[in-house]
């Protein structure tokens, strides 16, 4: 009888522990619906927006005076990419190198302890080119413009997009409340490895497709785009 209530206790114990997770999962649902069904764009929307109508009031004060200047996105340059054909090695050398020399930086950057001012800083300078370089687009093309500035960026753009807030998460507003929560209701040591594999193999899938897309997809986007200009 002895031996048989002792191998009953760790199989009550452990039936008490799935218990104590599922209920602790369910809080933490609530908890997100309570805190979270009604928001506000959060800080990386307002300092992308912000740094976009900076980019926008900057043109519109330069009287567009770079829109002139030489440049890939001219019309001679555009005659050319209607036509031309792409070194897809030496495309894919060049963009990898690029690349993987700013995922580490932004991964450093994201270790330290400037990494919150530099994701601002980062999501604030790309709302600024985005307004910059699309006004200019429009200045120079009206309409076409747009769709010309957006086939630079797509598909690729996307998934870099994406990989940057996933490498700077821990530092946005939002994140910080989940992060918090999260390690408050799930603090197992087993979990929180789960979760670092998790994130460095979304990194590597979101940096893959990254790469691919831009040497593969884009070349041939843009072309059919300056088709358009012809």
């Amino acid at each position: 009888m002895n031996g048989g209530s002792a191998e009953q206790q760790p199989s009550q114990r452990e039936a008490q522990k799935e218990v104590r997770v599922s209920q602790d999962q369910d809080a933490y649902v609530d908890y997100r619906k309570f805190h979270y069904k009604n928001t506000i764009p959060d800080n990386r929307v307002l300092v992308f927006l912000t740094g976009f109508c900076v980019g926008m009031v900057f043109f519109y004060l330069t009287g567009g005076q770079n829109s002139s200047a030489c440049s890939l996105l001219d019309s001679e340059h555009l005659a050319l990419l209607q036509n031309f054909e792409v070194n897809r090695p030496g495309l894919f050398e060049y963009v990898l190198s690029l690349r993987l020399g700013q995922l580490v930086f932004g991964v450093v950057g994201a270790l330290s302890s400037v990494g919150g001012l530099l994701a601002y800083s980062v999501m604030g300078w790309c709302g600024f080119e985005a307004g910059l370089f699309l006004f200019t687009l429009v200045y120079q093309y009206g309409l076409r413009g747009i769709l010309l500035a957006f086939s630079m960026f797509l598909p690729q753009g996307f998934f870099y997009g994406i990989l940057f807030l996933v490498i700077f998460r821990r530092f946005w507003s939002s994140d910080k409340k989940y992060c918090h929560n999260e390690m408050t209701i799930k603090s197992e040591h087993q979990h929180q490895k789960m979760e670092k594999v998790k994130t460095f193999v979304l990194v590597v899938v979101l940096f893959s497709l990254g790469i691919l897309c831009e040497v593969y997809l884009n070349p041939e986007i843009m072309r059919k785009i300056a088709l358009l200009f012809s």
